[in-house]
């Protein structure tokens, strides 16, 4: 794949980027996952530089930190100084397309419910129509605050039911939609 990343630095600054983006604890089998699923770093790569980071306290154990949520022992985070790497090198070794790509897929790894995550709705009667007022919050806030008119009572209803049965669903959307990554949707 031309997009392999080999650099052991820039695979370093890669999983760097993906921690410090979710910014919540991830234990090692679904960090992984998430560094090699679109095929940027093979494992080995990512085994061999992963623990060079713990090594160089980038990343620590999650149970290490003075965060006071109960967390996975075996889950890790970006350290500070791990932070400002990502922060500071990843626009200079990483392509936005593959910076963008990554955390839109390790947000789809790591659903909704295993971020502690917390969905809301309402509907308001305004005028001749209806207003669906969706959220989803997790530890670290909100993820998404939606509010959309609905011209019938079929349609929000229509609405609730969708944001009912697969938040998620409609969270990848918005997601995907707001990053450029379902350009058929806009094109014309």
């Amino acid at each position: 794949m031309s997009g392999t990343i080999t650099n052991p630095e820039h695979v370093k600054v890669f999983i760097l980027y993906l921690l410090y983006k979710i910014g919540y604890p991830v234990p090692y089998n679904d960090l992984a996952t998430i560094v090699i699923k679109d095929g940027y770093v093979d494992y080995f790569d990512f085994v061999t530089n992963f623990h060079e980071l713990l090594g160089r306290s980038l990343v620590v154990r999650a149970s290490e930190t003075d965060e006071e949520k109960p967390v996975d022992r075996e889950s890790y985070i970006v350290s500070e100084k791990g932070k400002m790497i990502a922060r500071d090198y990843s626009a200079d070794v990483l392509l936005a397309s593959v910076r963008e790509k990554s955390y839109i897929s390790a947000v789809r790894h790591l659903s909704l419910e295993k971020r502690g995550a917390v969905m809301n709705h309402s509907i308001e009667k305004t005028g001749d129509g209806y207003v669906f007022h969706c959220n989803i919050k997790d530890r670290e806030g909100v993820v998404f605050d939606l509010a959309l008119r609905a011209e019938s009572y079929d349609q929000v209803s229509k609405m609730l039911s969708c944001f009912e049965d697969r938040p998620d669903l409609i969270h990848r959307g918005l997601l995907s939609v707001l990053s450029g990554e379902v350009n058929y949707l806009v094109e014309k």
